[in-house]
Order: C-alpha cells, then structure tokens, then sequence
C-alpha cells in the first residue's frame, strides 16, 4: 500500500449483520480458511441481548470493508479490579498493510471503551506472529503481568502428561 494514501474516503462505523461475508473473507486471507463458524458466533454475541461486545467496528473505502476490531468488555475476571477490555478479533485487508488502517480502528475502538468507562485495554497474540506483536507494542501496548497456559487435552477429555 502507498504511504500517500487518500484518508478522506475512509469511514470507521458500526459492524452490521450485512458486513458478515467481508469480514470472513478479509479474515481468511490472514489464517488461510474462512473461520465461518466462529464468526457466526461473534456476530451473534455482537448482535445479541446479552452481549458482552461494546465494539465491533469495521473500516471501509469506497463501501467495501477493508478492516474490523472486535472485542468484549469484563469486569473482575481472573482478580483483575479495573474494568478491561480486549481486542480478540483484528482483521485487515493486506492491500492495506501498514497503511494506518488498524491505527485508526484501534483509536477508535479504545476511545469507545474510554467512553465506557475501560480502564485497561488487553488483547493476545500468538508468539509466531511478530508483526502483529509489533503493531501492538507501537500502539502502547506492554507485556501484561499475567501468564497465559494452556493443556492439550485429548478427546476424552483425560489428563496427559
């Protein structure tokens, strides 16, 4: 993506249902397979009464969606006392690369959790993916002071070690 590119027609708005076939497909170019499946799931949450979702945006150019952010807000899991939000979902078109795109949706996905009251901001990237890693830290994201673990389990559900 040119680093001249033309910001006036881009608009950063509220996820709608309609949205659902673009961010499944701007998703797969990332992972390789479209993820139907989890995003109905997060399309149902999103649209749901119980949502725990306060943002789901997408950016679009010229009507088509080339970005989305999405991500729940909690209070008092895992002993955290500030109200936290995270980002679980971020997806760009990779035409869109390092163009500002995520930057922008990012912004103004925490300015709504801010308005929301979210003291603190978290998201999880896997250790294979630096770019992403490195998007983070240059938005001011910090190595949390928690650790993540995970346990493979086997089909039955039985402990191995």
């Amino acid at each position: 993506m040119s680093a001249k590119m033309d910001f006036s027609k881009l608009v950063i708005r509220n996820l709608v249902k309609d949205d659902f076939d673009q961010v499944v497909h701007i998703d797969s170019l990332a992972t390789g397979y479209p993820r139907n499946h989890y995003f109905e799931k997060k399309f149902r949450r999103n649209f749901g009464e119980d949502s725990k979702l306060f943002g789901a945006l997408v950016a679009e150019m010229d009507k088509k969606i080339i970005g989305f952010i999405m991500g729940e807000a909690n209070s008092g899991e895992y002993g955290i006392e500030e109200q936290v939000a995270s980002v679980d979902t971020l997806g760009l078109d990779p035409d869109y690369k390092r163009s500002g795109i995520g930057r922008r949706l990012l912004e103004e996905f925490c300015s709504i959790a801010e308005k929301a009251g979210i003291e603190l901001m978290t998201t999880l990237v896997p250790k294979d993916w630096p770019d992403v890693i490195e998007f983070f830290k240059s938005e001011g994201f910090n190595a949390a002071g928690m650790a993540a673990f995970d346990r493979k389990l086997n089909p039955s559900g039985k402990f191995e070690k």
